[in-house]
């Protein structure tokens, strides 16, 4: 297995700080607008990357009815395609003790770890397990519900046909990240999937499916309804206008667009989009992306 993969470095605000001196408020208003250099890299996913892993899936397929901890499961078993991202650097490293028993006594927080994941499932070579079989049904039946029948149909038929293989694109990542991190795991994962292409493995793709989440709201201008979307992942609404289908459907309890609101602000409705998308002309897309978020 190839060694870690070096991620560009990341900038983004400080959202929270906390001063030891009595001047408190004084030195918060001081950090306002204040940047830190935060640092990332790409690791092949391991079981102690499951609970990050789930957390991050659970996000992404909010609304179906799936065997979430089994598709994290699968990401781990075929980490030779894919990554996690993970925070690197900063303090300095405890020794070994120190190390040792932070592992045991901190089990619960590297459930918060993984910052991202991405990766590539087999849909049509998979479709026996449990799990992939459990969402190949439970996206049927929301296109059954929500697609146009254009679209319904188009997902039906490429599940059905074995001799093109469908994939499961999965690009997940927390909140506020931008979309500068999908580009170079988009990359790393489309080397891997010619490599393993190359050892006759089940990654020749036909299409690709990608859930993205969407937030809608309405306004009423001049005696028009104008509706105004947001993208959680801003690449994907890139990669949407490139696709061959797509359908969407709302979903309860999603925490995507966290914050205060106020009873005047917009108030934004979480939906999933899926994209069907033409594997063959994902460099193209990648490009498309690179090219609009640099």
């Amino acid at each position: 297995m190839s060694g870690p993969m070096k991620k560009p470095r990341a900038v983004y605000p400080e959202e929270e700080y906390v001063p030891e001196e009595e001047d408190e408020e004084m030195e918060q208003d001081e950090m306002i607008g204040q940047t830190i250099n935060v640092e990332f890299e790409g690791f092949p996913a391991n079981d102690a990357d499951f609970h990050g892993i789930k957390r991050l899936l659970q996000q992404n397929l909010r609304g179906l009815e799936v065997d979430v901890s089994g598709i994290a499961d699968t990401i781990i078993s075929q980490n030779y395609v894919g990554s996690v991202i993970k925070q690197v650097g900063g303090e300095e490293e405890e020794d070994d003790d120190e190390e040792a028993n932070d592992e045991m006594m901190n089990s619960e927080e590297d459930k918060e770890e993984v910052f991202g994941v991405t990766s590539v499932i087999n849909l049509s070579s998979r479709k026996d397990e449990a799990c992939i079989a459990g969402l190949r049904t439970a996206l049927v039946e929301k296109s059954s519900v929500h697609a146009s029948d254009a679209a319904n149909q188009m997902l039906r038929e490429i599940l059905s046909n074995e001799s093109k293989h469908v994939g499961f694109l999965i690009s997940e990542r927390v909140v506020n990240l931008p979309p500068q991190f999908s580009l170079p795991v988009f990359e790393s994962l489309g080397k891997e999937v010619e490599e393993a292409k190359k050892k006759k493995m089940p990654y020749n793709f036909s299409y690709l499916l990608l859930i993205s989440k969407v937030y809608k709201t309405e306004k009423k201008k001049k005696k028009k309804v104008i509706e105004t979307e947001i993208w959680s992942n801003a690449e994907e609404e890139i990669m949407s206008e490139e696709c061959i289908e797509s359908f969407e459907y709302p979903v309860k309890g999603d925490t995507g667009m966290s914050g205060e609101w106020d009873e005047d602000d917009d108030q934004y409705t979480p939906y999933r989009r899926v994209l069907i998308l033409d594997a063959g002309r994902m460099p193209e897309i990648i490009s498309k992306v690179k090219d609009a978020v640099y």
